[in-house]
């Protein structure tokens, strides 16, 4: 930001932005209670939010409440959960809502200490579930969408740590929600990864590195493995509609369905890999030769 620019009038640019051309997502016509904004966070991990609106009503009519979900059969949640993909977050949602019923009660936690204990809440699903549900005022909500533009607007790499704490002191008194779902919109539609819209930017006069781009810190994560062109998690996916839809399966019957000629070695030694790593992460059970969902 200029030196003669006042954070108030960043403040006042953004959020009047937000309030004419914010984005009308679902959550945000029709606010939910504290279990709706844990759901849609946990979708919006690793799910675009196209999928998620058009989802999302459709698992909180089956699980209106955390009580419902939490004694529900897993089995059931994984069959709900088909078409938001990354199958993992089901059973940890379900384990997150038995762990709100057995030791909070019922209620969610607005603490983002407390949160982050609960399975499949990470920091940055615990701050937007303080700040979403609760409205907490003093907790940062920084995703990737945010952390570019913060770190394009004060033209600087920062370390997560150092950023989480700049985020916080950009927070305007009283106005923390529409602060972090305008920054969310404004990475989304103007300060995008590559090719930002500089010029429509409704804070290029603050912004320091507006025209050109910051570099972005790596998330050190390593890619994806892919078979045969298709990344491992669209396989997973495949996989477990298949047994969510006949109920059980041999692992024979799934290589003929999955593979449209007798599967080679090669695609037999994947689909063991593919079938082991659900079984770890608790998705699937394997019985006397048959493949289904947990009971």
């Amino acid at each position: 930001m200029k030196p003669s620019d006042s954070r108030t009038q960043l403040h006042e640019a953004l959020l009047q932005w937000y309030a004419e051309r914010g984005r009308p997502l679902l959550w945000r016509r029709t606010p939910g209670d504290p279990y709706q904004v844990l759901v849609r966070e946990v979708m919006l991990q690793q799910t675009q939010v196209a999928r998620v609106e058009r989802l999302l009503p459709r698992f909180l009519e089956r699980f209106p409440t955390v009580q419902a979900l939490a004694a529900a059969p897993l089995a059931e949640v994984i069959r709900w959960w088909q078409g938001l993909g990354y199958n993992r977050r089901a059973r940890l949602l379900w384990e997150c809502a038995r762990r709100i019923v057995e030791d909070y009660g019922g209620v969610i936690p607005s603490d983002p200490g407390l949160l982050t204990r609960l399975p499949g809440i990470g920091r940055y699903t615990a701050a937007a579930v303080a700040t979403f549900a609760f409205g907490r005022q003093d907790v940062p909500v920084v995703d990737t969408n945010i952390a570019r533009a913060l770190q394009r607007l004060l033209a600087e790499t920062l370390p997560p740590r150092v950023l989480l704490q700049r985020a916080r002191e950009l927070i305007p008194p009283g106005a923390s929600v529409q602060w972090h779902e305008a920054l969310m919109d404004l990475g989304a539609l103007y300060c995008r990864k590559r090719r930002p819209l500089c010029g429509q930017c409704p804070l290029r006069s603050w912004c320091r590195s507006a025209g050109r781009e910051v570099q972005e810190l790596s998330s050190g994560t390593r890619g994806e493995p892919h078979f045969q062109g298709v990344p491992r998690r669209l396989w997973r996916g495949r996989l477990l509609r298949l047994v969510a839809t006949v109920g059980r399966i041999t692992l024979e019957e799934v290589a003929a369905a999955l593979f449209e000629a007798p599967p080679t070695p090669q695609q037999r030694r994947w689909l063991r890999e593919l079938v082991a790593g659900l079984v770890r992460d608790g998705l699937l059970q394997s019985r006397r030769g048959w493949l289904m969902l947990p009971q």
